[in-house]
C-alpha cells in the first residue's frame, strides 16, 4: 500500500522540517548534506541512503532555486 502527503515546499536552508527516517526536526541543509554524502560514497548504513524524503527536498530545493 503506497501513502501520499503533501509536503511545503522547502526553499531555504534555514527551514525546518521532520525527518520520518530519523524521527526529528531537521534542518534542509543537514538534510541534503547527509542525504548527497550518503548516496555518492553509498553509505548504506545511513538513514539517508536513497531516502524518498531526501530526494523529494532535494528535488523541491533545486526547482526554487533556477535562475
Amino acid at each position: 500500500m503506497r501513502f501520499t502527503y503533501s509536503i511545503p515546499e522547502i526553499l531555504d536552508f534555514r527551514d525546518d522540517f521532520y525527518c520520518r527516517p530519523r524521527r526529528k526536526h531537521l534542518p534542509l541543509e543537514k538534510c541534503l548534506d547527509d542525504f548527497m554524502e550518503s548516496n555518492a560514497f553509498e553509505k548504506r548504513r545511513s538513514a539517508c541512503f536513497r531516502c524518498p524524503q531526501g530526494r523529494r527536498n532535494r528535488e523541491n530545493f533545486s526547482e526554487g532555486n533556477d535562475d
